[in-house]
């Protein structure tokens, strides 16, 4: 089976959210935020679908110089296929088309296999903010991981 990454529009909004609510649900966006989102400006987004089954999403925004991915999620039956990979590859190529410089993100210090992902990915760590996740009872840091995008050379 092979993965297809395609923009996110509005009409997926509900399959967004949807996806959301499965992959964290501890901490599900509402399909009412997930518009909210949409409707920024400088909102772009990619889903992954397998045949006519969608199996993840990244939402990102561009800020300048700079864009945010705000959210990744891939089913738990499709995580560790490369899905996640060609969608943040997806989102960086998206960024770079327009002319953005780099791509930032926040993981949870013991999201392990999210930081795996991402450093694959040549994203590294440029900060941390204390306490910004809380989970039952406990809150997490979020590390602040960016990648560079490479620009093509105007010198020839």
């Amino acid at each position: 089976m092979s993965l297809v990454v395609e923009p996110v529009l509005r009409a997926v909004a509900g399959t967004v959210s949807t996806l959301h609510r499965v992959c964290f649900p501890e901490d599900s966006w509402d399909l009412g935020s997930i518009g909210q989102i949409m409707r920024i400006p400088g909102f772009f987004g990619r889903m992954g679908w397998i045949q006519d089954h969608p199996v993840g999403f990244a939402l990102a925004l561009a800020l300048g110089e700079e864009a945010e991915i705000l959210s990744l999620g891939v089913l738990p039956s499709y995580r560790r296929s490369g899905a996640a990979t060609a969608l943040v590859t997806s989102i960086c190529l998206e960024a770079q088309r327009r002319g953005i410089e780099r791509v930032v993100l926040e993981v949870a210090v013991d999201n392990t296999a999210a930081r795996a992902l991402y450093a694959a990915c040549g994203f590294t760590e440029v900060g941390r903010r204390r306490n910004y996740y809380h989970r039952a009872g406990c809150f997490i840091d979020a590390l602040i991981l960016r990648v560079p995008l490479v620009m093509p050379s105007l010198a020839n």
